[in-house]
């Protein structure tokens, strides 16, 4: 892509982070936008700091504001918050996205992609998902655990689109190989929470790895039955992939991938933050209900992170 394009990042987490340094890195025009001040503060004075999956570190200076305003008009702009921050993030990047802007979600779970239509317009809205992960170590320092796969783009409309080849290839330079989805881009977005719904709970609530979760019977147990559930949620949806046909097989082989890494929830919960368990399991629990599937697995490990939260509430 044109190095002269510009892209801004809403949201300088791990992933957020990693992303705007790779491709700052890459020689694009990438600018974060952030509400914590405190993370703005280091990074303009650090940069971010990558460890890198061989071991290797990266500092790069990238541009970073909790101004939207200053960055201006953007070419993309990516959002990448939690799920239940992204209505205000959406609304955050509004003074960045003109006539021509695409807005991008590649965040966790189901019905982001919804609410940023619901702000920007769903012509603008480009979705997918990632298999990248990262883990922040500090304000400005992310271990980048990489992932198995790369990037995955559609227009949530469904239109074809040149313009996505752009961004692709934008993506690919900066290393995160990427496809653009033909057909469905929910298709990708479920699989992908197939995964999600079936790990990250588990490994929340367990304070398990990756390689922890695989190795114990009772856990792997779990997630072959919270993915065999949610499978049942997407068929009844008229959602037809070749995962949902072995679905437990394919959440432990994706799962492999995490390694001795802890998956994002459990970090939430070590930092005692709010989950994503509304966009997940929650998810699955609601969308079961429109279609007339039972999900107990799903609902009963809701439950248990929404209390698990709530302690979490009141020790502070």
């Amino acid at each position: 892509m044109d190095k002269k394009l510009k892209m801004a990042i809403v949201g300088a987490g791990a992933l957020g982070g990693t992303f705007g340094a790779l491709l700052t890195d890459a020689g694009f025009d990438v600018t974060l936008i952030e509400i914590d001040k405190r993370r703005v503060d280091a990074i303009k004075k650090n940069g971010i700091v990558l460890y890198m999956p061989d071991g290797s570190v990266k500092k790069v200076k990238v541009k970073i504001t909790d101004n939207p305003k200053e960055a201006g008009i953007m070419d993309i702009v990516q959002i990448s918050v939690k799920g239940y921050h992204t209505h205000s993030a959406a609304t955050m990047a509004l003074p960045m996205v003109g006539e021509n802007t695409y807005v991008i979600s590649v965040q966790n779970g189901i019905g982001n992609l919804e609410v940023i239509a619901n702000v920007v317009g769903k012509e603008k809205v480009v979705g997918g998902v990632t298999a990248h992960s990262a883990m922040p170590l500090s304000l400005y320092e992310i271990k980048y655990t990489g992932g198995i796969g790369g990037v995955w783009l559609g227009r949530y409309d469904g239109t074809k689109d040149k313009r996505l080849e752009e961004i692709a290839k934008l993506f690919n330079k900066a290393g995160f190989t990427t496809e653009i989805i033909s057909g469905n881009v929910e298709v990708p977005i479920w699989r992908k929470l197939l995964a999600n719904v079936s790990c990250n709970a588990v490994a929340a609530l367990t304070g398990f790895t990756g390689n922890q979760l695989l190795g114990c019977e009772h856990t792997r147990e779990l997630i072959i039955k919270l993915a065999e559930e949610t499978a049942e949620v997407a068929k009844a949806k008229g959602l037809e992939f070749e995962e949902l046909k072995f679905a437990g097989a394919f959440v432990l082989k994706a799962l492999s991938g995490v390694k001795d890494n802890k998956i994002s929830m459990l970090q939430d919960v070590e930092a005692k933050r709010r989950t994503e368990i509304d966009t997940l399991n929650g998810a699955i629990v609601r969308e079961g209900a429109k279609y007339g599937v039972k999900t107990p697995y799903n609902e009963t490990i809701t439950y248990l992170i929404k209390s698990l939260e709530q302690k979490m509430l009141w020790e502070k």
